[in-house]
């Protein structure tokens, strides 16, 4: 149904006006959707600042750590370590809709750390850093679980403004012209209508006389 192009009947009337009211709920639904997308994005984004921040400190313990363990034991030795360790970490990754954008839940727990290394020939440095390397994993999936929700969000978010927009620029008024357009040509052809009524109504006065 496009302006000018439309039939000035009731029924057109009606579904215009039906199809204005969709329009406009649907945008009132889509506009309250994205003030709480967004809220959510905010809210995210903070935790993002929270987990970035520890996550750099994390990082720095863990390469002092491993920089005492080169020192103890000599780049080489560390090397053969690294290379001897079981490396097995449990990752688990589901999704959740929040509000039509799928957002993952991610959760990472290194397993025991097992290294294939004699006591007597490395030092306590060693275990300091693979322990320290070892807790980063949390964090790191935890913060990747951010970003990938942040990512996500931020295009759930400019889709629902695009929707919004097309309602509220090009639909609402569309639909809002045709229901002024349609009303307006229905009351003309009600006087029109009225006024001949009462011409015939003079006509057949007069003739009575």
């Amino acid at each position: 149904m496009r302006e000018g192009n439309v039939a000035p009947t009731r029924a057109v009337l009606l579904e215009a006006r039906r199809s204005l009211a969709q329009a406009r709920e649907g945008h009132d639904l889509l506009d309250r959707k994205r003030h709480a997308l967004i809220a959510y994005a905010q809210d995210m984004l903070a935790h993002t600042e929270d987990v970035e921040q520890r996550l750099d400190e994390r990082f720095r313990a863990a390469y002092q750590a491993l920089a005492q363990a080169r020192m103890a034991m000599g780049v080489a030795r560390v090397e053969w370590v690294a290379l001897s360790a079981r490396k097995e970490a449990t990752v688990d990754i589901s999704e959740r809709s929040v509000m039509g954008a799928p957002v993952p839940a991610i959760h990472a727990e290194p397993r025991r750390l097992t290294l294939q290394y004699s006591l007597s020939d490395t030092s306590a440095a060693i275990d300091r850093a693979a322990q320290a390397f070892g807790e980063l994993l949390p964090i790191v999936a935890r913060a990747a679980e951010l970003a990938t929700a942040a990512r996500r969000l931020a295009g759930e978010i400019r889709r629902t403004q695009r929707r919004v927009n097309a309602l509220q620029h090009v639909l609402i008024p569309r639909y809002g012209a045709i229901v002024a357009q349609v009303e307006g040509a229905l009351e003309e052809k009600e006087r029109e209508d009225l006024f001949r009524a009462k011409a015939v109504k003079r006509l057949h006065e007069g003739e009575e006389q």
